[in-house]
């Protein structure tokens, strides 16, 4: 975990970390669609879909038992917003008006597109419609209590002591470079009746097979496994304890483009249909990984307006042919 400051986080560990420790005014359910957090409800968009209203929770409180305040979003979000806090995640805001200037130092942080319209009221105004905002609002942007956060500077977020809690947990142990940490039941949380697991002992193992040989010997309650390690657990004895959940991330091919030959499109295209990805997957791979059909991820959001998967909708880009291959690499050839 290298930090818990939400403004700053890039790393899974951290992001995993941050997401039970904070909480915005949004959140996901256990089947991934969006819920309330924070805010009492999810708001229709006006302003042609640019302009989000919301009413906060008047019993949500930070773990200092202070309360959770308009304020407090059009803080953090100034913050990320401010080329001086360096935020490696300006691209989560990127949609709000204003933004992107202000982080080139072109506008103030006052125009940025987010008020305070009173202590338990919301807005922000995007750029343009923008049908995912919902899901950065539950999975990416988050609260800053201003003084709290002040109080460390550059350095909030860099050990357990260092860090605010609006979320379900509060991140205790945590020195800022070990590899332990717990979450501890936040007290001040609106939703605490909720939060059924009290204490979560996080610890850091960095080889697959140490983590798999904890999780056999009932050392640790849940673990990670990757690779090959997979497919032995599949046909082994933790065959009934291994689920499968879909990571959203894509892998790729990253090509040279400083070499002359590989930037040929067609050099390129020829080698994308002489990848069967089915097989790769299935008979080398074999972790449970799916075949890309595109750069959309699939069985993680789906179109609005049909209810498919947007992999569906996107269709197969990538399609296995090695006729295709052979004729696009001869135009390489002769090209």
């Amino acid at each position: 975990m290298a930090t818990a400051d939400p403004t700053k986080a890039t790393d899974v560990v951290s992001q995993a970390a941050i997401a039970q420790v904070y909480e915005g005014l949004y959140t996901t359910n256990k089947q991934g669609k969006v819920v309330p957090g924070i805010a009492t409800k999810v708001v229709k968009p006006t302003n042609g879909g640019k302009t989000y209203t919301f009413t906060l929770r008047k019993n949500a409180k930070w773990s200092n038992g202070t309360a959770v305040t308009a304020q407090d979003f059009v803080y953090a979000l100034r913050r990320q917003a401010d080329p001086k806090t360096k935020s490696q995640e300006v691209g989560h805001i990127a949609e709000i008006k204003n933004a992107t200037a202000i982080n080139n130092g072109k506008l103030p942080l006052k125009d940025l597109g987010v008020k305070a319209l009173s202590a338990h009221k919301l807005q922000i105004t995007l750029v343009s419609k923008t049908p995912w905002f919902k899901y950065r609002l539950a999975t990416e942007l988050y609260p800053l209590n201003k003084k709290f956060t002040e109080k460390y500077g550059s350095n909030y977020g860099s050990s357990a002591a260092k860090t605010l809690s609006d979320g379900p947990y509060t991140l205790k142990k945590w020195t800022g470079t070990g590899d332990t940490w717990t979450y501890a039941k936040n007290n001040d949380y609106y939703g605490k009746k909720n939060v059924r697991i009290k204490t979560v002992n996080v610890q850091t193992v960095k080889d697959v097979s140490t983590a798999q040989n904890l999780f056999s010997s009932n050392s640790v309650q849940l673990t990670t496994l990757t690779g090959t390690h997979v497919q032995a657990a599949a046909t082994g004895k933790l065959k009934k304890e291994l689920h499968v959940t879909k990571s959203n991330r894509l892998a790729y091919l990253d090509w040279n483009s400083k070499h002359k030959t590989l930037t040929n499109t067609n050099l390129r295209l020829a080698v994308s249909y002489a990848i069967n990805r089915e097989s790769l997957v299935k008979n080398v791979l074999k972790d449970k990984s799916l075949a890309a059909k595109s750069a959309v991820t699939e069985g993680n959001f789906s179109n609005p307006s049909t209810g498919k998967d947007f992999n569906t909708d996107t269709g197969n880009l990538y399609p296995y042919n090695v006729k295709k291959a052979k004729a696009t690499g001869l135009r390489h050839s002769s090209s």
